[in-house]
């Protein structure tokens, strides 16, 4: 179980260390968040679609790093101390 916390714990650091460099600050982050759940097409008609392609990929990064760090930590204190 403090295997399972010490995980998300460095998942958790992680993204507080990253948020910064990849959105600048919380409105960054709620525009890409806004970008993510446009859908493609209507971001096509709106000609925004390579914003919303680069917030899309922005975001997904950055989900993908947290939680690889995260779950990377796990495995990895899951050999240490397991």
């Amino acid at each position: 179980m403090i295997i399972l916390l010490a995980s998300i714990a460095v998942g958790i650091l992680v993204a507080w260390l990253l948020f910064g460099t990849f959105f600048g600050d919380f409105a960054g982050f709620l525009e890409c968040a806004r970008y993510w759940f446009t859908p493609d097409i209507i971001s096509l008609f709106r000609g925004e679609w390579s914003e919303d392609w680069w917030a899309s990929a922005k975001l997904s990064l950055y989900m993908a790093l947290c939680a690889g760090s995260g779950i990377s930590a796990y495995f990895a204190l899951h050999k240490i101390f397991g």
